[in-house]
């Protein structure tokens, strides 16, 4: 899944151990609300699902479907950016270790960090950034004859740019992958001013090797697999509310689930993002909220800090609080002292609730309070016109999110994505090799 709203920074204080198992668990911090919340109002854009063929570099930009375009209608990408990440985490890379702060990415298959260059190509958001310096390293080596050598991708705030080289990495103390392929950017003008504000460096991807911008060469998880540094490509991130969280890469922390109440669900085909269908309606304070066809899944992404539903439905919801939309920041502002209603997915069965005290946040100031639920900017099909009708008729603001994309993902589904909100109440295990999404309460 890529890039989101430029909007948040996360500061991480991290240990690693690979158990015996092959199991290899980092500890994430999380920074106070207030800090969070201060980036976030800086600038928000909610994800956008557009068409492939819409798109300008569409070779180059992740698509929900592996390898060449072949049919241009089917393919749908996500685009969102990872300013709003919540949860980071520190890497090295190579000899002697350089050090930089990464999004584990649930939706993404590549590593990518700031390169050298980048501080003079673009200075506006990268000039304080931690950057790979190829030459201060005895290990980087030049890829082989035929490699691809060039890297781009494009997020929803624009694109970035850079070269593929190739050399160590290491995750935490001493789990090492020795000769990793990854992406060094030199142009990050993309990502805009609030790169320069968030506080990570870069993006590690644990998902889908389908999703890779470098196909045919593996992945940092492919790699740790290869070499025996873990047994599984499962991850399990534990989201700590209030508290120190943690991921583990190689399968799950026992520990900390119970693993009795593990619930695992076959994600949609294609499988490329953690979409997950679910099995009941989507319920607010009790009431059905579902839309369209009643179809729903939800994408499960540790990239991203906030709830997204389609836009219809969040709209009703924002209306039953007295919300006003504000457009400078895509959120709707409630009044503090209203009372949110939980929020309910089904999956596999079993009802997840988001109690709503972790659906109302808070600026700064602690006067003003906003609705921890946006609106996505996919749907049905007819969706843009209910929404234009509804909004006419309330005049809640929104015209000029409407139109961004008429492309269902998938058709006849109405998808959410479930970011740490979500995360936060439950154990989290993506299994990649069963192409499975796992829930586990919490000890």
């Amino acid at each position: 899944m890529l890039f989101r709203s430029l909007s948040l920074a996360t500061a991480l204080a991290i240990s690693s151990a690979a158990a015996d198992n092959g199991i290899i668990t980092m500890k994430l911090n999380k920074i106070p609300e207030e800090d969070f919340m201060i980036n976030l109002l800086d600038f928000h854009v909610p994800p956008t699902v557009m068409s492939a063929k819409s798109l300008p570099h569409v070779a180059t930009e992740r698509k929900l479907r592996g390898g060449k375009l072949q049919n241009h209608a089917e393919e749908n990408i996500v685009l969102k950016n990872r300013m709003n990440a919540q949860y980071v985490g520190e890497i090295n890379i190579g000899t002697p270790p350089q050090s930089f702060s990464v999004v584990f990415d649930t939706g993404s298959a590549d590593l990518w960090v700031p390169h050298e260059k980048c501080h003079t190509e673009s200075p506006m958001n990268c000039a304080a950034k931690n950057a790979f310096n190829p030459a201060a390293s005895t290990t980087n080596v030049e890829l082989p004859s035929g490699s691809k050598s060039e890297f781009s991708i494009t997020y929803g705030s624009g694109p970035v740019s850079g070269v593929f080289t190739k050399d160590r990495v290491t995750l935490g103390q001493d789990d090492v992958v020795s000769d990793q392929t990854f992406a060094l950017v030199e142009h990050s003008s993309g990502l805009g001013a609030l790169y320069l504000k968030a506080q990570f460096d870069g993006i590690l991807g644990l998902a889908f090797p389908a999703l890779t911008q470098n196909p045919g060469v593996n992945t940092v998880v492919q790699n740790l697999l290869a070499e025996n540094v873990i047994k599984s490509h499962v991850f399990s991130f534990y989201v700590g509310n209030e508290e120190d969280g943690e991921v583990a890469i190689g399968g799950m922390n026992e520990e900390i689930m119970k693993k009795e109440t593990l619930n695992c669900i076959d994600i949609m085909e294609p499988a490329r993002y953690w979409l997950t269908p679910m099995s009941g309606q989507v319920k607010f304070g009790g009431e059905v909220v579902s839309s369209g066809s009643g179809k729903s899944a939800g994408i499960i992404d540790s990239g991203t800090s906030l709830i997204y539903g389609p836009k219809l439905v969040v709209m009703q919801m924002a209306l039953k609080l007295g919300g006003q939309y504000v457009p400078q920041v895509n959120l709707f502002a409630i009044s503090c002292d209203k009372t949110v209603p939980d929020l309910e997915f089904n999956f596999g069965g079993k009802p997840y609730v988001v109690p709503g005290k972790d659906l109302k946040m808070k600026d700064n100031t602690g006067s003003r309070c906003f609705l921890a639920i946006s609106m996505m900017m996919f749907g049905e099909e007819n969706e843009d016109e209910s929404v234009l009708e509804f909004d006419q008729e309330l005049d809640l603001g929104v015209e000029e999110l409407v139109g961004a994309s008429q492309i269902p993902i998938p058709a006849g589904t109405s998808a959410w994505l479930l970011g740490d909100r979500f995360m936060m109440q439950q154990y989290n295990v993506f299994d990649v090799e069963k192409k499975q999404m796992c829930f586990a309460e919490l000890k």
